[in-house]
């Protein structure tokens, strides 16, 4: 590994590694005779062993070739240098000699991991040459442990940054946190709120800052640029995520530097438990009361709250204190702890301005909240209470009776179950309420929480009567039509990048609006997925489909009909989906789950659904109908289009072997075919 120069008990030695090395070797083997060089060579450097020659013709005819005999030699050495390196004996000054002695095996990359050992151990001893050398070699640098990326880091912040924008990009792209983060509620957003920190993404940039306040600090300000940029509602739930992780790793230098922990902390318990309670909120206020008016980090807390999993949270407390208010409103006396959750949801929505102009003040509170909204979602609370109060009691006298149970869901007609709402209660939304829907995400998110419960309770009414109100008026709060304005064409003519021409790319949302369409997006996965897991949701929608619609199996004639069914639910998620490809996706969600429902049926009976299909060759004909007016007719993001196609290849492999012609499949669904490939 190297000579000395001095002779044998010379004391300076030079380095035998690497280029230089090489051409030290070739500049001795060139000076005489090489044999006589190798001797000397060996002489120098105490390699002369008695007996060694022997001993090779031993292993010779034992079999081992020269090159297992000196590999075997070479690491038993490096398992030796390994022991000594970590011997914590040794004192700093030894160690520094001991690295500059070995740092020229960091250009080796079969010995690289000695030295980088060492420093990993004691990122102190890291030199400025040494540092040069790791940033130069991109293996090198990925090689390296933490602890020694962390010592570069603080040197060098635009090493940082490049090394963590990808892992932030990784985190807001990836699809499965995307779609955890747009459970609303229900069974998979508990399980979202507890798994989604388990991403490599997350985990690779909580190590990155652990325990180094500079580097917390730093990755804060790049999620905050992130957002200026993106204004991805992701970065929120990453920002919750980091506190967390510091207050698991006990990272105390971090926890009391970062004046937002606390809360952060709060409502990550909160979402984690997917509880809030007036105890909860009062601990949230008294944060507010404890801090400094001068000293309030505008930013940082609308960051936090910012996060999908707070907002909704939030928007589910909301609706249940509602509930609560709702039988004695008139004289209730708890209006006002709706005024700081309902405050923070806002604060959370506008925190893209909030951080791009640097603002020093929180938004106030829309007073058409208190004074208009709240009243008419207490009324439709009300109604939707009386018409639970009254299902309990049917179902408790006509226990088993699926027939009456359809009926009593809305399962006629879904003009009959509309009507039958807003004749029994009188209610139906107001000009008002719209516009206040229109302009304020608040009251849309309290909303999309109170018709998800209405799925729950298998009351389609309530869902026809909401959902065109809110399909109607999504174009607009999104930015791409105004008030008044016709049907328009949402999406570009190609979908840049796919490998079909023909496929329409959603239109781009304005910055200010992603916030918006990520709940949009939210909304309606949330919607399929209460449908999927509510026994007998989707017989009750099936059944509410027209049982005489004439389908043709040319396609064209499908596709006629499709727009011209007038189930709500069937409506608005052909609405979305012609907006954003989430609905596309969610659609065929739908139809996997109908498909199932339907299988099921062939095979079971009612007995299973909980409901009895009225008409199993009309749902058939039904699925295989808009499968094809989705593919013909639905947005596709040219990113997401393999996410597509397993949503379709799902689809296809659910399909029932009862209805061959109706299969879905490449030979039966020249549109859907695209997908299937």
């Amino acid at each position: 590994m190297g000579e000395t120069d001095n002779g044998r008990n010379g004391q300076q030695h030079s380095s035998l590694v690497g280029s230089a090395g090489r051409e030290r070797i070739k500049q001795l083997m060139s000076l005489g005779k090489p044999k006589q060089a190798i001797l000397e060579f060996s002489r120098d450097n105490g390699l002369e062993i008695p007996a060694a020659q022997t001993i090779y013709g031993l292993l010779d005819s034992l079999g081992h070739t020269r090159w297992s005999i000196h590999n075997s030699v070479l690491e038993a050495t490096i398992l030796a240098a390994q022991a000594q390196i970590q011997n914590s004996n040794m004192t700093m000054e030894e160690r520094a000699r001991l690295l500059n002695n070995i740092k020229p095996y960091l250009a080796i990359r079969n010995l690289q991991h000695l030295p980088l050992m060492l420093i990993a151990k004691h990122p102190s001893l890291i030199t400025p040459d040494i540092r040069d050398m790791i940033r130069s070699d991109p293996d090198l640098y990925n090689g390296c442990a933490i602890k020694i990326k962390q010592e570069l880091w603080r040197h060098d912040e635009a090493l940082f940054r490049q090394s963590m924008l990808p892992l932030i990009h990784s985190y807001i792209g990836s699809e499965q946190l995307t779609e955890m983060s747009h459970e609303i509620s229900g069974s998979r957003a508990r399980e979202s709120a507890r798994d989604h920190r388990n991403s490599r993404a997350f985990n690779e940039i909580a190590l990155a800052v652990d325990g180094d306040v500079r580097l917390y600090m730093l990755m804060l300000a790049l999620i905050r640029e992130e957002l200026v940029k993106t204004n991805s509602p992701s970065l929120g739930a990453l920002r919750m995520d980091l506190v967390s992780a510091m207050y698991d790793s006990n990272a105390v230098d971090i926890i009391r530097d970062d004046i937002c922990s606390p809360i952060a902390r709060l409502l990550d318990l909160c979402v984690v438990k997917q509880a809030m309670d007036e105890g909860r909120v009062q601990e949230i206020r008294n944060y507010f009361d404890g801090l400094d008016s001068d000293m309030v980090p505008f930013g940082e807390i609308s960051l936090i709250f910012s996060s999908p999993y707070t907002r909704h949270l939030l928007a589910q407390y909301i609706l249940s204190t509602l509930e609560e208010i709702a039988p004695n409103a008139e004289v209730s006396n708890r209006y006002d702890d709706l005024k700081l959750p309902a405050t923070i949801i806002t604060i959370g929505v506008s925190a893209f301005a909030t951080i791009k102009d640097d603002l020093q003040k929180f938004p106030s509170l829309d007073r058409r909240i208190n004074r208009e909204f709240y009243r008419t979602m207490i009324e439709f609370i009300r109604a939707s209470q009386r018409r639970d109060h009254s299902a309990n009691v049917h179902d408790q006298q006509n226990p088993g009776n699926s027939r009456s149970r359809i009926h009593r869901a809305g399962g006629g007609s879904s003009g009959a179950a509309s009507a039958s709402v807003s004749e029994e209660s009188g209610l139906c939304p107001t000009a008002s309420d719209i516009a206040i829907l229109t302009e304020l995400e608040l009251a849309r998110q309290v909303l999309y929480v109170y018709l998800l419960k209405r799925v729950a309770s298998l009351d389609l009414g309530m869902l026809n009567l909401w959902l065109p109100k809110v399909g109607q008026i999504i174009p607009r709060f999104l930015g791409l039509s105004k008030e008044g304005d016709g049907d328009m064409d949402f999406c570009s003519n190609v979908a840049a990048g796919s490998d079909d021409d023909s496929l329409s790319a959603p239109l781009p949302i304005a910055l200010p609006q992603h916030v918006f369409a990520f709940e949009v997006d939210s909304f309606v996965q949330s919607l399929v997925t209460h449908i999927t897991e509510t026994k007998g949701m989707a017989a009750v929608i099936l059944n509410s489909l027209p049982s005489d619609i004439d389908f043709d199996s040319d396609g064209s004639g499908e596709q006629s009909c499709i727009s011209k069914i007038e189930s709500p639910v069937v409506q608005f998620l052909s609405q979305v989906a012609r907006i954003r490809h989430c609905g596309h996706e969610q659609v065929v969600r739908f139809l996997t789950h109908c498909t199932t429902v339907v299988a099921a049926e062939f095979s079971h009976g009612s007995s299973v659904l909980g409901f009895a299909l009225a008409n199993k060759e009309s749902a058939i004909c039904f699925i295989h109908a808009y499968v094809e007016y989705a593919a013909a007719n639905f947005v596709v993001d040219p990113l997401l289009v393999n996410s597509l196609k397993r949503r379709y290849h799902e689809l296809s492999q659910a399909s029932f072997e009862q209805a061959f012609k109706y299969r879905i499949g490449q030979t039966n669904c020249p549109n859907a075919s695209r997908f299937l490939k």
